[in-house]
């Protein structure tokens, strides 16, 4: 849970770095793949390589379902933030906070999915699911 609050925290500093003085370059948004097209791709691989068999269908679709809707929820949440207009210093980073939690909620939410689909998995698809997860730090 720590490695998770940390990451959110990194990815969430990076947001609140000062803006550049010309606003020429592209939004962020159009410059970067869709996140929600990313985590979809990411599933499918995910999904072949553990060779989810039908009776572990129902928990690996619980699970992906709520990963493409929190990933969705994040990428709507920034999107917004960055629509919004300028704010002081003290009011970004109050946004930022709120923001965080949200991630936090979302995080706690894929946790009890991702469990109930570790549940269903045979020893060898742990280990997959192991490996694939340590990954993520990176």
């Amino acid at each position: 849970m720590k490695k998770i609050l940390f990451l959110g925290l990194l990815l969430g500093l990076s947001m609140v770095a000062p803006a550049r003085a010309d606003q020429t370059a592209a939004p962020a948004t159009q410059a970067r793949p869709d996140p929600v097209a990313r985590v979809d791709q990411r599933l499918a691989r995910l999904k072949e390589e553990l060779k989810i068999a039908g009776n572990q269908e129902s928990a690996w679709t619980a699970y992906a379902e709520k990963t493409r809707s929190n990933v969705k929820e994040m990428r709507d949440q920034m999107q917004a933030a960055m629509r919004e207009p300028a704010a002081t210093a003290p009011e970004r980073f109050d946004r930022h906070i709120e923001l965080m939690r949200k991630r936090l909620v979302n995080f706690e939410n894929m946790d009890q999915a991702l469990k109930e689909l570790y549940a269903a998995l045979t020893p060898e698809q742990r280990v997959i699911l192991d490996r694939h997860f340590s990954r993520m730090r990176r």
